[in-house]
């Protein structure tokens, strides 16, 4: 059977070859119990995978998982000849077709930062056919276990797996903010030791760039929770200025930044995904609408 989009060829025998992986368990158990070498069977999957243009399996040292994709072929292996040749030409198929779901991991802070909203709003008005679903992950996800398409995560956060492709789209640095009513009540705040004796507000994700000698009161993951507490003085923010609500704020005069020259290492909205190889076009798209907002060149 040959894909119409990639010319490549995908031979039954591959498909029975996937199906023996699946059933045994894991590639050794597949090529002893089909007379072969491990590596002819690793090296027919791989063909397969990408004559399909898609990934099939999650390979881990000591067995193999099936990616979502995997479990429908797996599924088809097990039907007529025709229904099979019919199920892969979908499959390839959808890889190409804009439409079908897209599902985006991100932390709470950042689902109604106007950046983010920008971005879906583009996206469902250019490609009405393709659904998105949003979900609130606050630490990285196994995209291809977990079924996600794209996380968004600060770059402090470590990446369940390192194959998996990282770029960083908005650096960002957080400062410390209060309001004037809990600056005239507390005492004043003139280097970074005088913050012992203040309630400071942060999230998970910044509180280990404040000196080490400051007690953090409250950590969380809603950056709108903290901005609404500094607003009505109950404690002093650790919040990144570029997020449009805190600018506001400050320009409002809701807020006033403490240590003004105190300058806190740089953090990063980092963009993830599970490979360049098998992304559906769906995805790509939103990739690129991601790149031309914050114009990134590589």
């Amino acid at each position: 059977m040959i894909t119409k989009e990639t010319n490549q060829i995908i031979s039954f025998d591959d498909l029975h070859l996937f199906a023996q992986t699946v059933v045994h368990g894991g590639i050794s158990a597949a090529a002893s119990a089909n007379n072969m070498q491990r590596s002819k069977v690793s090296r027919r999957l791989q063909m397969l995978e990408a004559a399909l243009g898609t990934q099939l399996l999650i390979r881990t040292t000591r067995n193999i998982e099936l990616t979502r994709q995997g479990q429908e072929l797996f599924e088809l292996t097990s039907q007529p000849l025709q229904h099979i040749q019919q199920g892969i030409a979908a499959m390839k198929g959808h890889l190409d077709e804009l439409s079908g779901k897209v599902r985006i991991a991100i932390p709470s802070a950042l689902i109604s930062a106007n950046a983010f909203t920008e971005i879906l709003t583009d996206y469902v008005q250019t490609y009405p056919d393709i659904d998105i679903e949003v979900e609130n992950h606050q630490e990285s996800v196994d995209l291809k276990r977990q079924a996600f398409d794209l996380q968004v995560l600060p770059s402090v956060e470590k990446i369940t797996d390192d194959s998996y492709v990282q770029f960083s789209i908005l650096p960002y640095r957080s400062h410390l903010v209060a309001s004037p009513t809990y600056l005239r009540q507390f005492s004043p705040i003139n280097s970074s030791e005088d913050l012992k004796q203040h309630r400071i507000l942060t999230n998970r994700y910044n509180a280990d760039l404040l000196p080490t000698n400051v007690k953090v009161a409250l950590k969380s993951d809603d950056l709108y929770v903290l901005l609404k507490m500094a607003t009505s003085g109950a404690g002093i923010a650790f919040l990144p200025i570029a997020n449009v609500n805190v600018r506001m704020a400050l320009e409002q005069g809701d807020l006033v930044e403490i240590l003004p020259d105190a300058l806190y290492p740089e953090q990063h909205l980092t963009l993830i995904y599970p490979s360049t190889s098998f992304l559906p076009k769906r995805v790509k798209v939103l990739i690129d609408i991601f790149r031309d907002k914050f114009q990134l060149k590589n």
